[in-house]
């Protein structure tokens, strides 16, 4: 019986903890320096790679890739043009999605899903998950406490008379 239990609880240790959500985190780019217009337009690219290679057969992504995707387009969007999750998703989300209705988006914005996903790399971003996933766990729930705060400041500025 205890030849079974060592392995077992060997195996529980290297296992690591879970998250629930099963997310798999990764390092961020740095995206401090890209402001204004080049936000905007990397922002864009972003979200549509990650709408098409969601929805377009012949351009998925790894689980870590899609993390670098998702979580870059929430710090351009977020942090760095600071919008709102409603107007982030009407303004980038809306329109990557009505793209797919167009026969021809998965062939054309297909092949620049790589290219979107090498210059957030290129940026610091990674294709490998973190070696702490706790941390990286950590590290997201505090750019969205963050980002959350400062879209109730934005809410109070806007009912000021």
């Amino acid at each position: 019986m205890k030849a079974l239990l060592v392995p077992l609880a060997i195996t529980l240790l290297l296992a690591g903890p879970a998250r629930a959500d099963g997310k798999i985190y990764v390092p961020l780019p740095d995206l401090s320096g890209v402001t204004g217009a080049e936000a905007e337009a990397l922002l864009h690219d972003v979200v549509r790679a990650n709408v098409v290679s969601s929805n377009c057969p012949g351009f998925e992504i790894s689980e870590e890739e899609w993390s670098l995707l998702t979580d870059s387009a929430d710090m351009l969007a977020r942090g760095q043009l600071g919008l709102g999750v409603e107007d982030y998703d009407r303004t980038y989300y809306g329109p990557a999605f009505a793209a797919l209705d167009r026969p021809e988006t998965c062939a054309e914005a297909g092949p620049q899903v790589q290219p979107t996903i090498a210059r957030l790399v290129a940026l610091g971003g990674s294709r490998e998950p973190l070696g702490d996933q706790e941390a990286g766990y950590a590290a997201e729930q505090a750019r969205q406490a963050a980002w959350d705060a400062a879209d109730k400041d934005r809410g109070k500025q806007r009912r000021r008379p």
